[in-house]
């Protein structure tokens, strides 16, 4: 193997393990590495990569990789070695496992241990099955709360590019181990794999963003609303107020007359005048006008709905509690409207440091679950089956709170417990 093409493995070895290692550090830290320092790590290992049989090369590879890590960590320099020890770890196992049913499938041992070009071509392959692996792992586990399909489509085009580069490479180096076609293949193989990548990675960050923007469309929406109500109730109040004088003139007068019934028909009137005024007002205002909307959306459909709230102070985000509550109370409104007699009831109290969320509705429809995933009953949006829940049991693991659903024939219960701390 001449010199040229030792460099060639020794960089594309290089950059795969430095590949893995950006996506390991940005999953386990949940933050982006700057296009900057990226540059810098591959052009060192790219100068690494050029002399022959440098001294201790495992471990200044391994220097590297730690240093890196404890820059991207700092101060928390323990948890900078805690992230090294699992990449680490991470990478040996998989790359075993992957040589070994690699080797298993294609049968290959008897040529491994004959031709080193082959052997070279073969640990790289494995090594950058390593990582693609962990690319979809990190995939899933952005992907679980959006649509399935476009994760589905994404495996099927990686694995079967997988394919053609681990089938074309191996077979052509056993038929023409000289030819000058093979790296170039190979090369164009992976650089079209890690398109592929950064391509849906670029997607999974669009529709979150996408999310994001609606979210706080909702939570800004919410807020204009509330405020709206609350100025239409401050108008009521004061126009009670305002009239509160000749409505105890008018009421005197039939204290004079001694006519009892008129007063109690007019207190009535009155009273029914304050009860019309429905603004639920609590610590949070996005908790409010979520409140406030959905009553009135239950008044509108004629659903009985009992809201309680009890709790001096929110410490979750706008954001969490509009996924939370909005998704909820949709949910429950459509489960009440679709059975006779239907009804909510919704509790927010503070208990010692946690908030207490409880919501429970009637239901007249079957309930269909799979591993603690609820399929939507919606027809109109088919698309979107399961994803409120979702949503919502991701927030309630983000605020560290604990979230219990359960069911019978014609109730539907769901139980959060978020930390409140004053």
């Amino acid at each position: 193997m001449n010199n040229l093409f030792r460099i060639y493995f020794d960089f594309l070895g290089n950059l795969i393990e430095t590949l893995l290692l950006f996506r390991f550090t940005e999953f386990q830290l949940k933050q982006k590495i700057q296009p900057q320092y990226k540059i810098i790590l591959l052009i060192i290992n790219f100068i690494y990569s050029i002399p022959e049989k440098l001294p201790f090369s495992a471990l200044i590879s391994i220097t590297f990789m730690l240093l890196f890590l404890l820059y991207f960590t700092h101060p928390n320099l323990k948890q900078g070695c805690f992230i090294f020890i699992k990449l680490e770890l991470y990478s040996y196992a998989s790359s075993a496992i992957v040589l070994l049913v690699h080797s298993l499938i294609f049968n290959d041992f008897r040529i491994i241990s004959t031709s080193s070009l082959y052997e070279t071509y073969k640990i790289i392959t494995t090594l950058f099955l390593s990582y693609v692996f962990y690319v979809l792992y990190t995939n899933y586990k952005k992907n679980r709360r959006f649509h399935t399909r476009y994760h589905i489509y994404f495996n099927v085009v990686i694995f079967a590019v997988c394919l053609l580069l681990s089938y074309s490479t191996l077979y052509i180096c056993r038929r023409e181990p000289d030819s000058q076609t093979l790296p170039l293949l190979f090369t164009t193989l992976i650089i079209l794999i890690i398109l592929c990548i950064s391509l849906y990675d670029k997607f999974l960050t669009l529709t979150e963003e996408n999310a994001g923007y609606k979210i706080q469309a909702e939570i800004n929406r919410l807020q204009k609303d509330y405020a709206v109500q609350a100025e239409e109730t401050l108008k009521d109040l004061r126009s009670i107020r305002h009239d509160i004088k000749n409505h105890l003139i008018i009421i005197d007068g039939y204290a004079r007359q001694k006519n009892f019934e008129k007063i109690r028909e007019y207190i009535h009137k009155i009273y029914r005048r304050f009860s019309e005024i429905p603004l639920i007002q609590t610590p949070s205002v996005i908790v409010s006008a979520i409140l406030n909307e959905k009553s009135e959306l239950a008044r509108q459909k004629g659903i009985p709905c009992k809201i309680t709230c009890d709790f001096t102070h929110m410490s979750a985000d706008d954001f969490s509690m509009t996924t939370i509550l909005g998704n909820l109370l949709d949910n429950a409104l459509t489960a009440a409207s679709k059975c006779p007699g239907g009804w909510m009831n919704v509790s927010l109290r503070q208990v010692d440091s946690s908030l207490i969320i409880t919501i429970d509705n009637s239901h007249a429809e079957s309930i269909s679950e799979k591993n603690g995933v609820f399929a939507s009953t919606k027809s109109d949006q088919p698309h979107l089956h399961g994803i409120g829940i979702k949503n919502v049991h991701k927030a309630v693991k983000d605020l560290n709170g604990q979230i219990e659903v359960y069911y019978t024939d014609d109730v539907f219960h769901v139980g959060i417990t978020l930390p409140n701390y004053a």
